[in-house]
């Protein structure tokens, strides 16, 4: 029945693309070039809260364009991570839109999305558990038919991506992580330690926006290893970077909306912006780009990698 209704659910999406297709027919994409393409070890772009709305055709326009845009860095970018709020309400036809653009307009082969509180329409007790069974039948048919949780793990170029879900099925609050979550995540950072790689952690949330039942525990556990990276979304406006509390100092990168829209709906100079992570033997870069006007932007930031022990 789930295998049927996955392919239906993918004839769908791939009807509605053709709206994005058309969107973005006469679109020559810009090159996006690494800062080091040569002794680039990995690649993968950032965005955030594209808020595919269903009556909203700015919002689609934007999105459209931009996933477009990707095309320009297809030869060297390794993979798509989205952010969450990935859809407004969290609705079927949101998602057979949002999918239909994945599949249909944007260039980048795998693509990872996360889920954010309003992908269950906006963490809504009454609605939650619905909403979150919904999102995850999208994963399994479009991402990865083993992914049985929100939260999930993926591996690229020999790197551990690991993919939280803030918003729970089981927990009173959107921004807790559960204990089960908790554990498969110290699991997770325990694993990828061991490649002696730089981690790297995608949640929708920033740390202190988490629930305090679980913030401890949360940032106890990003302070267990050298060369780990939070990356989120949520913010909307901001660019910028935090300090985990800690003594390892990990990163927390901002990723801000993509959609960014003035009072009148209208796309504005914040329209567009995200990220490109470029991954070297020595450092971390991040490079703040405008998917909708194809330009690197000002805010960028270098990790230098700490040396690992090896036994």
């Amino acid at each position: 029945m789930t295998s049927v209704l996955g392919i239906f659910r993918r004839i769908l999406a791939t009807l509605l693309s053709v709206l994005f297709v058309l969107f973005t027919a006469r679109f020559k994409p810009a090159t996006i070039e690494p800062l080091d393409k040569e002794n680039l070890k990995m690649e993968l772009a950032l965005i955030a809260d594209a808020h595919t709305e269903g009556n909203n055709q700015t919002r689609f326009e934007v999105n459209s364009t931009c996933f477009k845009n990707l095309e320009g860095g297809k030869d060297t970018i390794d993979a798509l991570i989205l952010l969450g709020d990935n859809t407004m309400n969290g609705q079927d036809g949101e998602y057979l839109f949002f999918y239909g653009m994945m599949e249909r307009v944007n260039p980048i082969r795998p693509y990872y999305p996360i889920v954010g509180n309003h992908d269950l329409d906006n963490d809504d007790p009454e609605k939650r558990d619905k909403k979150a069974a919904l999102t995850l039948q999208y994963l399994q048919t479009f991402v990865d038919p083993e992914i049985d949780q929100l939260y999930y793990s993926e591996t690229v170029k020999g790197y551990r991506l690991i993919f939280l879900a803030a918003p729970q099925t089981d927990e009173s609050s959107g921004r807790r992580l559960s204990e089960a979550q908790l554990d498969w995540f110290e699991a997770e950072l325990d694993a990828a330690a061991e490649t002696g790689l730089p981690i790297f952690v995608f949640n929708h949330f920033p740390y202190y926006y988490m629930d305090d039942t679980c913030r401890d525990r949360y940032v106890e556990l990003l302070n267990k290893y050298d060369n780990t990276f939070v990356i989120v979304g949520h913010m909307h406006y901001y660019m910028r970077a935090e300090i985990i509390p800690g003594e390892k100092g990990t990163p927390e990168i901002w990723v801000p909306c993509v959609t960014m829209l003035g009072e009148d709906n209208e796309p504005i100079d914040a329209t567009g912006r995200g990220y490109l992570m470029e991954v070297y033997a020595d450092r971390v870069e991040f490079r703040s780009y405008n998917y909708y006007t194809q330009e690197f932007l000002d805010w960028s930031a270098t990790y230098s990698l700490l040396p690992v022990a090896t036994s």
